[in-house]
């Protein structure tokens, strides 16, 4: 049976509740984060609702941008459910409308609009909410920006035991020098039953509104709402 929304958000949440803990205890604070790279340029990419965004949409706004597989059941559930509790948050304070989510699925060739949809819903958020952007697009496009332009690797894997079995997925759990990777449940990935995986880097990335990436997190998993929230503002306060 498929866990009720709720569920699968606290059992997102009790999956990486140590890191994001540890994450949120030590806020980043005092002076902002250097320019590392320029974000990529892009457009005719399609969100979770179909609809086509380029990259200006967010001209003058800050993002927090990630990368997710929506049939994923290790990572991408924890990160998912942190950043709704993260935009809640924000929610309550004048930064609310000067920051956007925006994901990239790294599965545009086996998942759409439709999967995203049901991604964001399961874990907490309302698709039709405009301050998070699942975008899409052909897998040209999608390695252009993601691999070319904000310099994350992801690639398909093969795995048979996914197709036979729910639970976690053999080439997850094999990428080679990663930390124990959480297990939570995804309805989307049990019904589905894809005999492939995604694996890909674990990352989280600040963006200013100049388009400068300002902060690499490398444990996505593990960043505290007040340390993003910190960073944000110390970002808004050198925007110029």
């Amino acid at each position: 049976m498929a866990l009720s929304g709720i569920a699968i958000v606290l059992a997102a949440a009790a999956a990486g509740a140590a890191g994001w803990l540890i994450g949120s205890l030590h806020a980043a604070r005092g002076t902002a984060p250097p320019v590392l790279f320029d974000a990529p340029h892009y457009q005719g990419l399609i969100n979770q609702n179909g609809l086509k965004v380029a990259s200006t949409r967010f001209d003058g706004k800050v993002q927090v941008v990630t990368f997710l597989f929506p049939y994923c059941n290790t990572f991408c559930p924890v990160i998912a459910a942190h950043l709704v509790g993260f935009e809640n948050m924000l929610a309550a304070t004048p930064l609310a409308d000067r920051v956007d989510v925006v994901a990239f699925d790294v599965d545009p060739g086996g998942t759409g609009p439709r999967q995203m949809r049901a991604f964001l819903d399961e874990y907490g958020w309302n698709p039709a909410n405009p301050h998070w952007q699942y975008l899409t697009g052909t897998p040209a496009q999608i390695r252009s920006v993601v691999t070319a332009g904000f310099h994350v690797d992801y690639q398909k894997v093969k795995d048979s035991d996914s197709a036979a079995a729910s639970g976690p997925s053999t080439a997850a759990l094999a990428v080679a020098g990663s930390d124990p990777q959480p297990i939570v449940a995804n309805p989307l990935a049990d019904k589905a039953h894809v005999d492939y995986d995604i694996t890909h880097e674990d990352v989280m990335m600040i963006v200013d509104p100049e388009g400068h990436v300002r902060r690499i997190y490398d444990q996505a998993d593990a960043v505290g709402k007040a340390r993003l929230l910190a960073d944000i503002r110390a970002v808004l306060g050198s925007a110029h």
